[in-house]
C-alpha cells in the first residue's frame, strides 16, 4: 500500500471545493465527488470528476484525502487508480476537464407478478385511446415536458438530462409537427440577467399564454441562501428565430402563508380576461395573482371543495385551459404502496388525475376524476435508477381539439410520453365536488 505524504502537495493550491454532484433529481447525491482545484498565478485550473465508488473511499476512510491525491499528482493518482481498479483522472492531459460517462442503471428481470399485488395498469380506463413516446435527437433521458399551442405551432418544452453528469437543470425547447414528431433543432434555454448570482437549477417548466404573451413558469432555487429553498419563477419566453430566451426572471418570494422552511413547486398557472393567475393548491383552491415586475403576489380568491381522493395530496401538474365552459387540469399526487411495479417493495407511486374548475371568480372547483387515469405503458417498461426508489407519471402539460385532449407527461424522470384521450369519455368520467 502506497502513502503519499501530505506535504508533498504543491504549495500553489489556494482553493479547494468539495462538493457533492447533483444526481439525477431534485436535491439527490451521487456516488461521484466533484472537486475543483484553483492553483495560485497564471497556471489554468484543473478539473476532473473522480469516478471512485464508495467501497474504495472506505478502505482509506478519508475521501476528501484520498480524492486530494488523486487530483493533484498524477503519478500517484496513476498507481492508486491501478490499485483500486477506478478510471485513472490523469489518463489524458491532467489539465482537460474529464467527465466519466453517466450509466444509467440497469435492472435484473422481475419475477413473476404476484397476484395478491396491484398492476396499475389493470386500472386503465377506455378514454386513454394510446400512448407514444416522444424522443429528442441528440438528448435522450429527457423527461417532464409541457406542451402549447403557440402561433399556430406546436412548442414542446422539456427538461434535459445531460448524459455525461446526469445533471437535470438544462431546459429544451423544440417545435412538433401534427404527430407529435420533433421537428428542426433541439433549442436550450438562455437566461440572460442582471443577477450575477442567478440559481442555474431551472426545473419543470410550464407554458402559458396570456394574451400575446407567452410566460414561462417553473422552479428554481434562491440564490444566496444558506440552505436550497426552491421558489416557482416567472418571466416572459423570447424566441427571436434563434434562441429562446428569458430575461430578468423574477422568484415568487412573497405570498400569504410563504414559509423559507418549504419548497414551492408545481403551482398551476392560468389566464383569465387577460390577467395570470396562478393556483398555489387544489384542497383548498387558492388563486394567487402575480404582480408582474415584482417577488409578489396577492391571494385573490380561495374556495373549499369536498374531494374524496385516496392516492395522496393533490398537486399541480398542467396549466389549466379553458375547455367546454370550464377550466380543465391535469393534476399528480403520490401514495407509498406495494404494487407489481415496484416487485412487492413499499415506494412512492406518482398517478394523475384531472379537475375541472368555473370559469369565472371565484374559481371553486367543479368535478374531479375519481381514481387514477392510467394508460399502457405508463408504469411497465424500462426501469432506471431515480433519485429514490419510484415509479412516476408526471402530467405538465395539454393540447386538445373538439373531440381529443392530448396530455403529455414525464415518465420514470427519464422519458417523455403524451397520451391520446377522449375528450368526451373523460369529461364523463369526473365526478362533481361539493364546495363549502
Amino acid at each position: 500500500m502506497l502513502f503519499f505524504p501530505l506535504c508533498l502537495i504543491p504549495k500553489q493550491l489556494e482553493k479547494l471545493d468539495f462538493r457533492p454532484s447533483q444526481g439525477p433529481e431534485d436535491g439527490a447525491i451521487s456516488a461521484s465527488p466533484v472537486l475543483e482545484i484553483q492553483p495560485s498565478g497564471d497556471r489554468p485550473t484543473t478539473r476532473a470528476l473522480a469516478s471512485v465508488q464508495n467501497r474504495h473511499f472506505k478502505l482509506f476512510g478519508y475521501s476528501r484525502i484520498l480524492s486530494l491525491i488523486l487530483l493533484t499528482e498524477p503519478i500517484t493518482a496513476h498507481y492508486l487508480a491501478n490499485l483500486l481498479s477506478v478510471p485513472d483522472p490523469f489518463a489524458t492531459d491532467p489539465l482537460e476537464f474529464h467527465q466519466i460517462e453517466y450509466e444509467e442503471e440497469k435492472e435484473p428481470p422481475p419475477p413473476p407478478p404476484d397476484p395478491s399485488l396491484i398492476d396499475l395498469e389493470d386500472l386503465a380506463q377506455d378514454f386513454v385511446l394510446e400512448t407514444k413516446r416522444i424522443e429528442i435527437p441528440g438528448y435522450p433521458r429527457s423527461f417532464n415536458p409541457s406542451i402549447i399551442r403557440w402561433k399556430g405551432s406546436l412548442l414542446f418544452v422539456f427538461r434535459i438530462r445531460h448524459p455525461q453528469t446526469g445533471s437535470t437543470n438544462q431546459i429544451g425547447f423544440t417545435w412538433l409537427d401534427d404527430d407529435f414528431n420533433p421537428i428542426g433543432k433541439t433549442y436550450l434555454l438562455e437566461v440572460e440577467t442582471d443577477d450575477p448570482d442567478y440559481p442555474p437549477k431551472q426545473q419543470d417548466p410550464r407554458l402559458v399564454a396570456v394574451g400575446e404573451r407567452l410566460y414561462m413558469v417553473y422552479s428554481n432555487i434562491l440564490p444566496r441562501m444558506d440552505r436550497e429553498t426552491r421558489r416557482m419563477y416567472l418571466a416572459e419566453l423570447q424566441f427571436d428565430g434563434e434562441r429562446f430566451f428569458i430575461e430578468n426572471p423574477r422568484s415568487i418570494t412573497s405570498f400569504m402563508g410563504e414559509s423559507k422552511l418549504r419548497w414551492e413547486k408545481n403551482w398551476v398557472p392560468f389566464s383569465h380576461d387577460g390577467t395570470l393567475y396562478l393556483a398555489y393548491s387544489i384542497v383548498p383552491h387558492r388563486i394567487l395573482r402575480p404582480i408582474l415586475g415584482t417577488e409578489s403576489c396577492e391571494t385573490s380568491f380561495s374556495t373549499l371543495g369536498r374531494v374524496q381522493w385516496d392516492w395522496g395530496v393533490l398537486r399541480g401538474g398542467t396549466p389549466a385551459l379553458e375547455v367546454d365552459g370550464e377550466y380543465l387540469s391535469f393534476f399528480h399526487s403520490s401514495l407509498n404502496m406495494s404494487s407489481v411495479h415496484s416487485q412487492g417493495k413499499k415506494i412512492q407511486h406518482y398517478v394523475m388525475g384531472a379537475y375541472t374548475f368555473s370559469l369565472e371568480p371565484p374559481f371553486a372547483l367543479n368535478k374531479i376524476s375519481p381514481g387514477p387515469i392510467v394508460g399502457k405503458n405508463f408504469y411497465h417498461g424500462a426501469s432506471y435508477k431515480t433519485w429514490k426508489p419510484l415509479h412516476v407519471v408526471f402530467p405538465c402539460g395539454y393540447v386538445f381539439d373538439e373531440k381529443y385532449i392530448w396530455v403529455v407527461y414525464g415518465r420514470q424522470d427519464h422519458e417523455l410520453w403524451i397520451a391520446k384521450l377522449d375528450k368526451k369519455g373523460l369529461m364523463a368520467s369526473l365526478i362533481p365536488v361539493q364546495n363549502y
